[in-house]
């Protein structure tokens, strides 16, 4: 998916910087003689040209070499904001004409999802905790980024699509809060999810659960005292007995933001900041889903 690295000289001062002046060319292939030879003179020249001056004004100006890609095919900090400005305006063929010029930039679908969608969503939810966005309009710009997602999958084609928006928020047993979760379920509702809710006392019913329904994503509050073992051991109980065998599980909580790590450590599939985050979050993680299952959508 990763478009190769291209690389450009950076031309300011090149001729005096290269020292060219320097370079020569011995024997027959002086160029006065090459010129006056034959009708094939230009191409004899072009060749002395690539074999001989070129490679000498590449390794006299290595420096003068960059590489673009690495820096071009990854949003910044400034296009964040910009798309979070942007998604919130009177439609969203702003943001989209936005998200493809980064697109020709080179930011693979990957990278747009990990590294734009998610961050512009985590973004607004941090405005709405300062109350500098309302809840309506942290809602229409998450679900204008669900939207997103769909355009660049072509996921509107699959008419259960919608069928499969289904998640599973618990808190896991011997957890005794659960105000994070309500939050992520109220976004997750306003963002046309199917929510089904379990508390710490009924979080041992979650893998008899799983089995008899089809959740597209599990997410799971934790709270400071987790247990890695047992924890990691209730998580691969809710992926083997699956109705859905592309089960996703997402973590979350203040642990899981200061120490990323567990993430892998507890086998889950990733974690966002806040709950506008983990809804493009999920969006995501099943919008890949179906696509892999589905090689067809172009």
């Amino acid at each position: 998916m990763d478009a190769g690295k291209n690389l450009s000289i950076k031309t300011e001062k090149f001729e005096a910087d290269s020292g060219c002046t320097d370079i020569s060319i011995s024997g027959s292939e002086k160029l006065g003689t090459i010129v006056s030879k034959n009708s094939n003179s230009e191409l004899m020249l072009a060749d002395i040209v690539a074999r001989t001056i070129v490679p000498e004004l590449l390794t006299r100006n290595k420096g003068l070499l960059t590489t673009q890609s690495d820096e071009a095919a990854h949003p910044t900090e400034a296009d964040i904001f910009k798309l979070s400005s942007l998604i919130l305006g009177p439609d969203n063929s702003d943001a989209l004409e936005f998200i493809n010029s980064l697109r020709e930039r080179g930011l693979t679908l990957d990278t747009l999802y990990l590294e734009l969608l998610e961050p512009t969503a985590r973004h607004l939810g941090e405005l709405w905790v300062v109350d500098k966005l309302d809840f309506f309009a942290v809602t229409l710009g998450v679900g204008r980024l669900q939207r997103i997602v769909h355009h660049f999958t072509d996921l509107d084609k699959l008419k259960p699509y919608d069928e499969k928006r289904r998640a599973l928020m618990l808190v896991p047993p011997g957890e005794d809060h659960n105000f994070g979760a309500q939050i992520v379920q109220r976004f997750l509702r306003a963002g046309g999810w199917t929510v089904l809710t379990l508390d710490s006392s009924q979080s041992a019913k979650a893998a008899d659960l799983v089995s008899r329904e089809w959740i597209a994503v599990a997410g799971l509050s934790i709270g400071a005292d987790v247990q890695i073992d047992a924890l990691r051991g209730f998580i691969k109980s809710i992926r083997t007995r699956s109705l859905n065998p592309r089960i996703s599980i997402i973590i979350g909580g203040q642990i899981v933001a200061s120490q990323p790590d567990l993430v892998s450590a507890l086998g889950a599939d990733g974690t966002a900041h806040n709950a506008p985050a983990a809804v493009v979050l999920a969006e995501t993680i099943l919008a890949q889903s179906i696509e892999a299952e589905s090689p067809s959508i172009s």
